[in-house]
């Protein structure tokens, strides 16, 4: 059986081997790319951060480096949302037509 410290390393090596994979212009904010390579990153903090069991006697130790996975996650979820408005946004600008100033004044007499 694998110590912890091995298994962290070898998390580690897998986590930075993933990151490297994608190449600076391979992912672009507002695409599915993007959201399931953040998806991906979130599950593997979750995974070390999980690993350090800090609600047990021997993960107590840990819990400052726990609170810092956590905001990094939370970092992630904030873009990943960002991401998801940008997709929603730019599907809604494809199903619209450009408004004219003459469909715009009809709107607003429409309004009185």
């Amino acid at each position: 059986m694998m110590s912890k410290n091995l298994m962290l390393e070898e998390r580690y090596r897998r986590a930075v081997t993933f990151l490297e994979s994608k190449q600076d212009n391979d992912l672009l904010m507002g695409t599915e790319e993007y959201e399931i390579f953040l998806d991906e990153v979130i599950k593997n903090l979750k995974k070390v951060k999980n690993s350090l069991k800090t609600r047990s006697k021997d993960g107590v130790a840990h819990r400052k480096e726990a609170d810092r996975i956590q905001a990094a996650i939370n970092a992630m979820k904030y873009l990943n949302n960002k991401n998801r408005r940008i997709i929603n946004n730019s599907m809604l600008r494809e199903d619209k037509q450009g408004l004219t100033r003459s469909d715009i004044r009809n709107f607003i007499t429409g309004l009185k």
